[in-house]
């Protein structure tokens, strides 16, 4: 297993029951998690599959910030 692929495991463990849930990250911070991912894509030997699955990981976790945010909006107006 490459680094990439090490890393790409850990995250996806870690934040693993964030996505399934949609919730925020028990373990960090969105932010913390997000810039793991972008470090990788920096990365120059990222082979596409790789990289499409970085990019996944980052839609899902920006897809579940927006909910949290939205529905932490939606608390505060009612």
């Amino acid at each position: 297993m490459t680094f990439i692929e090490a890393e790409i495991a850990h995250i996806t463990r870690a934040v693993a029951p964030s996505l399934s849930n949609g919730i925020a990250p028990t373990v960090f911070s969105f932010d913390y998690w997000y810039a793991r991912l972008s470090a990788l894509l920096d990365a120059p030997q990222v082979s596409p599959l790789q990289f499409r699955t970085i990019d996944k990981l980052m839609l899902e976790l920006e897809a579940i910030q927006a909910t949290i945010a939205a529905d932490a909006v939606e608390a505060i107006a009612a």
